[in-house]
C-alpha cells in the first residue's frame, strides 16, 4: 500500500466511531453479481450502520490474516467456527483496526461519525448455518437471489466450486446429486459450471429457509422496489426510509462491472423506472436454449424451485 493510499485509509478509519448497541445486527448473505452492492446501499442509508462488506473473501490477504484460514474448505469445518465468531466479533467490538479492511470515506454518501449496530454482506460463507450468525451475534437474516442465468453469465470466477464438493458441505448432497456435480465439474463448460456454483450455494439455504429471514430476490427488488423497503421497514424499524427510497432509481458502487447499454440503464433514473422489466428481462437475448435446457436440469438435479423454466420472476410463492 502507498503512503498516499496509507495515510486515506488512515483517515478513514480513524473518522469513524463504533459502540455496538442493542440494535439487532444485519447478516445479509447473497453471491456475487445478484444486486448485493444495490441492497448493501440501500441500507446503509439507515442512521447506525457500520458497513463490512465481504469479510469472508478468502482472496483477500487482510480477510486471511485476521480470519486465520486459508482455504475455502476450512470455512466449511466445525473446527473453524471458533475461528470464525472470533473474526466477526472483532468487527462489533472495533477491533478490526487493520487500514486494508473497507470503510467509506469521511463525508461521502453513506459514511456515519458514529454507529452502533452492523450489517454484514456475506458472499462466501455460512451456507447450512445463517442461523448459528444470527442466535450468536444477535443478528436478523437477509438472504437475497437471483435467476442463475443472469448470474451464470456474467460470473467471471467460481473460487468456491471445488470447496462445496470437496468439504463437509457435500453431505447435504445424495449420491445422485454428487455425481451430476462431477460430471459438471469434470466436463461441463464455464457456463455450467457457474451454474452447479449457483445450486451448491443456494440448494441448502433454500432448503432451510424461515420466515423470521427476510428472503428477497433481485426481480422482485428491481420491479417492486417500494415493497421490499416497506417490509424492512416493517421487520427491522429503519428510522429513515426514504432515504432508503432515494436509492431506487440510483446504480451502486459496483455498475463499473455492467456492461454499456446496462450502464446506460442504470445511471440514468428515468431510464430506471422506465425499464424496470428490461433489467430483469435483459439476460434472455444471450440465453442460448441449450444453456436454458443445463440450467432447468441442473435446479432440477438439486431439487431447487425457486425459479421455473419459463419465467423471469420466482414462484409467487417467494415474493413478498
Amino acid at each position: 500500500m502507498s503512503v498516499l493510499k496509507q495515510i486515506k485509509s488512515a483517515v478513514k478509519h480513524h473518522a469513524t466511531f463504533h459502540s455496538q448497541g442493542t440494535d439487532k445486527n444485519i447478516f445479509f448473505f447473497s453471491m456475487p453479481r445478484s444486486g448485493t452492492t444495490w441492497l448493501m446501499e440501500m441500507i446503509a442509508t439507515q442512521p447506525g450502520f457500520k458497513v463490512i462488506n465481504e469479510p469472508f473473501n478468502l482472496r483477500k490477504e487482510v480477510v486471511r490474516e485476521h480470519l486465520g484460514l486459508e482455504r475455502w474448505e476450512s470455512l466449511f469445518e466445525e473446527e473453524s467456527l471458533p475461528k470464525i465468531a472470533d473474526y466477526v466479533q472483532q468487527f462489533m467490538d472495533g477491533r478490526d483496526t487493520d487500514l486494508r479492511f473497507f470503510r467509506y470515506a469521511p463525508f461521502s454518501e453513506f459514511w456515519k461519525l458514529r454507529t452502533h449496530r452492523v450489517l454484514f454482506k456475506i458472499l462466501f460463507v455460512g451456507e447450512g448455518y445463517f442461523d448459528w450468525f444470527a442466535e450468536m451475534f444477535n443478528g436478523e437474516v437477509i438472504y437475497l437471489l437471483r435467476h442463475p442465468i443472469p448470474v451464470s453469465q456474467s460470473r467471471e470466477s467460481l473460487p468456491r466450486l471445488a470447496s462445496f464438493r470437496h468439504s463437509p458441505y457435500s453431505q447435504h448432497f445424495s449420491a445422485e446429486q454428487l455425481a451430476v456435480a462431477d460430471r459438471v465439474m469434470a466436463r461441463g463448460d464455464a457456463y455450467e459450471q457457474a451454474v452447479l456454483d449457483w445450486c451448491f450455494q443456494n440448494a441448502v439455504p433454500l432448503r432451510q429457509m424461515k420466515p423470521e429471514w427476510l428472503t428477497l430476490s433481485y426481480e422482485q427488488m428491481v420491479l417492486e422496489p417500494e415493497k421490499v423497503i416497506a417490509e424492512m421497514v416493517r421487520r427491522y424499524g429503519f428510522e429513515q426510509p426514504e432515504q432508503m427510497y432515494s436509492r431506487v432509481h440510483k446504480a451502486s458502487n459496483s455498475t463499473a462491472k455492467s456492461n454499456g447499454e446496462s450502464k446506460a440503464v442504470l445511471l440514468d433514473p428515468q431510464k430506471m423506472h422506465e425499464n424496470r422489466r428490461w433489467l430483469v428481462e435483459k439476460w434472455a437475448k444471450k440465453a442460448t436454449q441449450d444453456q436454458i435446457d443445463k440450467t432447468f436440469y441442473l435446479l432440477e438435479v438439486f431439487g431447487i424451485d425457486f425459479y421455473e423454466k419459463g419465467s423471469f420472476l420466482p414462484k409467487a410463492n417467494y415474493l413478498i
